[in-house]
C-alpha cells in the first residue's frame, strides 16, 4: 500500500471506528436505493452472484452479523437521525421562504386580488379562517338520570365480578 494513503485510511477508520467497507455498507443502507441489507452487503463486498443470478444465501448471514455490530448499528442510527434532521431543516427553510414571499406579495402585489389571495393564504397558515362547529345535544332531565343509573349499575356489576 502506498504510504501516503495509509494515514488517510487510519483517519477514516478512527473517525467512527469503521473500516472503509463497513462505512460503505452503512452509506448504501442510508441511501435506501437498495432493497435490503443483503443487497447492500453484496454490492459493497463485491459478492459474485449464483448461476441463477441471485445473491448467495450466506450473504444474508454475513449482512445480519454486520448490521448487528454495535458500531455499525450506531452509525446507521446516527446517519438516519442526521438525514431526518436535515429534511426537517430543509422543510422549515422552504416554509419560511414561502411565508416571506406571501408576506411580500401581500404588500407589493400589482393587483388587489393578488394581495387578498396572499393574505388569505397567510391567514390559513395560522388557522385564522378555520371554522369551529359546536353541536349541543339537548337531553331532558329524565334522560340524564336514566343514563347515570345505567352507568352506576354497570360499575356495580364490574365490582361484583
Amino acid at each position: 500500500m502506498d504510504e501516503t494513503k495509509k494515514p488517510q485510511l487510519e483517519i477514516v477508520k478512527k473517525k467512527d471506528q469503521l473500516t472503509i467497507k463497513q462505512r460503505a455498507f452503512v452509506d448504501e443502507i442510508i441511501k435506501g436505493k437498495l432493497g435490503s441489507y443483503k443487497e447492500a452487503y453484496a454490492k459493497v463486498y463485491d459478492v459474485a452472484l449464483t448461476k441463477e443470478g441471485k445473491i448467495p444465501k450466506w450473504v444474508e448471514v454475513e449482512a445480519s452479523k454486520l448490521v448487528a455490530n454495535p458500531k455499525i448499528a450506531l452509525s446507521i442510527q446516527k446517519a438516519i437521525e442526521k438525514r431526518e434532521t436535515s429534511a426537517v431543516a430543509s422543510n422549515l427553510r422552504i416554509k419560511n421562504y414561502v411565508l416571506e414571499r406571501l408576506y411580500k406579495e401581500s404588500q407589493e402585489a400589482d393587483s388587489d386580488s393578488s394581495r387578498v389571495q396572499a393574505l388569505h393564504l397567510l391567514g390559513k397558515t395560522v388557522a385564522l379562517f378555520s371554522d369551529v362547529v359546536e353541536t349541543k345535544e339537548a337531553r331532558t332531565t329524565d334522560q340524564i338520570e336514566e343514563e347515570i343509573e345505567e352507568r352506576i349499575l354497570a360499575l356495580l356489576e364490574e365490582d361484583n365480578q
